[in-house]
């Protein structure tokens, strides 16, 4: 499978799941396809952190749309009276995890070897700070948490430790098991159902697709909750 397969995979998982969220919250199967979503998307992430021509760019992009993201969270909030306006999106996790993964693969030269030096400090304290966030944020001391927390944080690393497609799969992989058991799922076939998203995964063939969807992935996100918001408000 190409990374635009993938993704369409995922962004089909997320519409479901935001369905059975907004619209069918009786109806526990949606939420469980939409587990496939967080970790296809996260592996991505760590990915494009690894690829990528410019990692600020990439930054700015996805922290923007976050922003455009949570105003849909905070239109929710006054009209509908529901939700949680410092409840920050999944983009703008995955913003911060950026900022993880940069930090993280600036300690390494060009030929993969690790330096010595301000980058490993730079790395450490920006882990810290991502750990003293997310800790504020759980116990309440702070109003602002993280979709899915230092779980949804981390778990994009996983996927910017190596170029070999076999050891970053099994790296993510072990990743994501650890991170899964951090989202605290009540229900067991949440955690199954988020571990199913390897198997798509292990069909990874390294290859974008024929075609430039890269803004189309981008626009979806807010567009579908866009949508979905309206239709949950008129019904």
């Amino acid at each position: 499978m190409t990374r635009n397969t993938l993704k369409v995979i995922a962004c089909i998982s997320m519409l479901i799941d935001h369905i059975g969220y907004l619209l069918f919250p009786e109806v526990a199967v949606l939420r469980y396809l939409g587990r496939l979503a967080m970790p296809i998307f996260a592996f991505f992430i760590g990915e494009g952190c690894l690829y990528t021509r410019d990692r600020k760019k990439y930054l700015l992009r996805l922290f923007i749309l976050g922003l455009i993201c949570q105003a849909v969270y905070v239109l929710e909030y006054l009209i509908m009276k529901s939700g949680d306006p410092f409840y920050l999106n999944i983009l703008l996790t995955f913003s911060v995890s950026i900022v993880l993964c940069s930090a993280f693969l600036n300690c390494f030269d060009k030929e993969g070897k690790h330096k010595k030096g301000k980058e490993n400090f730079i790395l450490g304290l920006v882990l810290t700070v991502i750990i003293i966030i997310c800790y504020l944020g759980r116990e309440g001391i702070i109003p602002v948490t993280f979709d899915y927390g230092l779980g949804g944080i981390i778990l994009p690393l996983f996927a910017c430790t190596t170029k070999d497609k076999g050891r970053k799969l099994i790296t993510f992989a072990a990743g994501l098991v650890l991170c899964v058991l951090s989202f605290d799922y009540s229900d067991p076939a949440w955690t199954v159902c988020a571990l199913c998203s390897l198997i798509p995964l292990c069909f990874y063939n390294g290859k974008a697709g024929k075609l430039n969807l890269k803004y189309a992935f981008y626009l979806f996100y807010p567009l579908h909750l866009a949508v979905l918001y309206v239709i949950s408000y008129f019904l």
